[in-house]
């Protein structure tokens, strides 16, 4: 997936998403994401609903730019309309 990043909703620069996505290490976690799906948001754009959306478990290196109420968050699980080409919404899974 190649996107322009989204001024609207971009939780994580689309090269770390990229990254993310393409590991399989990271991408066993998918697993867990269904204690999220009953919180995760539709795509605000086209109304997809989340368990449609692509869930890509996103690690940031040493310097994460998801800030959260608690702190900054290093990763979790990121959700992106395909279709929309948009970071939809972000569930964290450690912070720093």
């Amino acid at each position: 997936m190649v996107g322009q990043e989204d001024p609207v909703a971009t939780y994580f620069p689309w090269h770390v998403v990229e990254q993310s996505r393409r590991d399989p290490d990271l991408q066993r976690f998918q697993g867990v994401k269904m204690e999220y799906l009953v919180e995760a948001r539709s795509c605000p754009r086209c109304e997809t609903p989340p368990e449609r959306l692509r869930w890509v478990y996103v690690r940031e290196g040493p310097q994460p730019l998801q800030r959260t109420i608690s702190g900054y968050c290093r990763e979790g699980y990121l959700l992106i309309c395909d279709a929309c080409l948009r970071q939809v919404d972000f569930f964290c899974e450690r912070k720093r």
